[in-house]
């Protein structure tokens, strides 16, 4: 089921309302003296391949633009602390510059969900002297009231949660404000209380983006309450430039405090040695196991080219990052805007006069089609400093899913990429119906595609099963169908499982030799004889040190993945396996802020027996009548109280 959109004349800010948000948040005088704590959650069971090479080398974009934004706003007293670097980090004992903290913001993936959930109950340590807690990022936006209700007694979890991006944190932010957020001299509890008058008061109704548990909830009949969908920022250039984020980074270390100074902007590029940036939102595409189109509400946005140059100038010269991975949906979506972009790019110089692009390694991602189209424009993207593309070409044969992907096309576009020196990431999916072999000219096989791929160029290679993500299509018809695994060996399946790699749905007979695959396929691809290929044709390509690198790295990854996998596919294949029987009853539902009725979002449920459902009497005629305390089903217990755990973010 994907996220709602707005009409279309609502989905985009007016122009300049962000920046008018920022300017009005620093009218508050009280704004700076509050203590705030960003924290990105990482749970280290996905430590492993495709991804364990950069999830530690690399600050996630994300929290560093709520920083950025939070100090162009005023406010003085910021953290941003990676769980990834600082692993035992406790919000409780957290002291930032003398004093307790006022908010914390926890922010996660889907994948992470556990972690974050267990940093939103370690602030309640605190008791009534607790931050106001607030949660965020993808996790919240597709699976919102999993941060809700996470304790035995009622009211342990977040106190609100941002389904949305930056803006519904601005917005949040200035109606806490109206009602005491700005205090000279916030005494503990103090964000909370503000938070409370507004959510009493009904002005947090009127924040689009945002989920909270109703007061007038019972245990017996939870329910919390959407404010909406979110309006889009359409100008990106609104965003303050990134130079906070990286400023106010807790520094890598496994106290559970933190330091009393942030880490020294000289030691940035070193611990971060990618920098993510944000050039282009949206996919023209349509993939029914992909949520990005819907939560951009079907729209392309993207920054100016000035504005995009000026960044990676500004990161590279006051932190010394030489590589960015752009965090593009589809960055060849608009030719249009790939040749402003790289133009502005390739002709920006950096304060010593050399060219940018000679300077920095600029990584992106996009579909096999959309760069065979526009292989024209290849040589000013190098000249501007791409090195790599990503591309989701998901199954060479085009049976999962059609994008205008060839075997001629890979072999067209890997060679002329390989001319250029742009390297050819390929990322592939693996279904039930891919058979692990086929025969020699067939491309079907998933052995046989990895062979095809080095063959022809690809430095790097990505397989992950095809697993159902919330938000998408796809999901309901598995959850329908019973093949979403609940428990294996009578263990609830972690979030930290459903990140691709883990078969975690399945109509195989046989899911732990399906497991198996995807081990088979990496090391199809990373392998010694193919490192002694790429030796012994050193003086043929340009890439030979790029793929030498990427077959090290691969081969370390690959022998921290296989243990892992290999002991998942044994406990799929002992069993049992339990699957979610169809849908269920939502353990904590959703009303609409304005008609108080049950929505749905994300995830289909059953409707909630004590909730007015839309086009049924009003709210007001269901209050007369109490609804009964209805007893949790049996599928509900099973829940437990980490609510209905079906998420992963689809890594292509």
């Amino acid at each position: 089921m994907e996220l709602p959109k707005r009409p279309n004349t609502e989905t985009f800010l007016p122009d300049g309302t962000f920046t008018q948000a920022l300017a009005d948040l620093r009218e508050c005088p009280g704004i700076g003296s509050l203590r705030i704590v960003i924290a990105y959650a990482f749970d280290p069971r996905t430590h492993m391949l495709p991804y364990w090479y950069c999830d530690r080398r690399m600050a996630p974009c994300s929290v560093r633009t709520l920083a950025d934004m939070l100090d162009a706003a005023g406010f003085k007293h910021v953290r941003v602390v990676l769980q990834q670097w600082n692993p035992n980090f406790q919000p409780s004992k957290a002291i930032l510059d003398g004093k307790p903290i006022d908010i914390l913001m926890v922010s996660a993936m889907q994948v992470h969900g556990e972690p974050a959930c267990d940093l939103v109950r370690e602030a309640h340590n605190l008791g009534e002297n607790r931050p106001l807690v607030l949660a965020g990022g993808p996790k919240a936006i597709y699976e919102p009231t999993d941060f809700l209700e996470l304790g035995d007694k009622p009211g342990i979890g977040a106190d609100c949660v941002m389904t949305g991006e930056a803006y519904v944190l601005l917005d949040f932010l200035k109606t806490l404000a109206a009602h005491g957020l700005d205090q000279a001299n916030p005494q503990p509890g103090s964000a909370r209380a503000a938070f409370n008058r507004a959510r009493d008061c009904g002005d947090i109704d009127k924040v689009p983006g945002l989920v909270y548990m109703d007061p007038k909830s019972t245990p017996q009949e939870p329910r919390a309450v959407n404010t909406g969908v979110q309006q889009l920022l359409q100008n990106l250039d609104e965003i303050p430039m990134p130079d906070a984020g990286y400023r106010l980074l807790e520094k890598p270390h496994r106290r559970a405090t933190l330091d009393a100074k942030p880490c020294p902007a000289d030691k940035v590029g070193k611990i971060s040695l990618i920098s993510s940036v944000i050039s282009t939102h949206g996919c023209k595409f349509n993939c029914g196991y992909c949520p990005i189109p819907a939560v951009n509400q079907r729209t392309w946005r993207h920054k100016s080219p000035k504005r995009l140059a000026e960044e990676i100038k500004s990161i590279h010269e006051n932190f010394g990052i030489e590589e960015f991975f752009s965090t593009d949906d589809n960055f060849f979506n608009s030719r249009e805007t790939v040749v402003e972009l790289m133009t502005a790019m390739a002709e920006t110089k950096l304060s010593n006069g050399t060219p940018l692009g000679q300077r920095i390694r600029f990584y992106t991602e996009g579909t096999e089609f959309d760069v065979f189209k526009n292989m024209d424009i290849l040589p000013l993207c190098k000249k501007a400093g791409m090195s790599a593309i990503w591309f989701g070409i998901e199954d060479l044969s085009a049976e999962l899913i059609n994008k205008g992907q060839t075997g001629q096309k890979t072999e067209e576009v890997f060679a002329k990429l390989n001319e250029l020196g742009i390297e050819p990431m390929a990322m592939m999916m693996h279904s039930d119906d891919q058979p692990l072999h086929a025969p020699k000219g067939d491309m079907r096989g998933l052995l046989n595609q990895a062979r095809f791929l080095f063959d022809n160029g690809a430095v790097s290679y990505q397989c992950t099963n095809l697993s159902p993500a919330v938000g998408t299509r796809s999901i309901d018809e598995m959850v329908e169908q019973g093949l979403l695994y609940d428990t294996v060996g009578g263990e609830r399946v972690p979030q930290a499982f459903l990140d691709g790699n883990h078969v975690v749905a399945s109509k195989t007979k046989a899911p732990w030799s399906h497991q198996m695959h995807v081990l088979r396929a990496y090391a199809t691809f990373y392998n010694p004889v193919n490192t002694v290929r790429v030796i012994l044709n050193w003086r043929k390509s340009t890439m030979s040190p790029k793929k030498l690198l990427f077959q090290i790295i691969g081969q370390i990854g690959l022998v921290l993945t296989a243990p892992k996998l290999w002991l998942w596919s044994r406990k799929l294949k002992r069993g049992p396996i339990q699957v979610w029987e169809g849908l269920i009853t939502a353990r904590i539902p959703m009303v609409d802020a304005q008609t108080r009725c049950e929505t749905q979002w994300a995830i289909k449920h059953k409707p909630s027996s004590y909730l007015p459902q839309p086009g049924s009497d009003s709210e007001e005629k269901k209050r007369t009548t109490p609804a009964p305390a209805i007893p949790a089903s049996p599928s509900a217990k099973k829940m437990g109280k980490q609510g209905l755990p079906l998420s992963v973010l689809p890594s292509q």
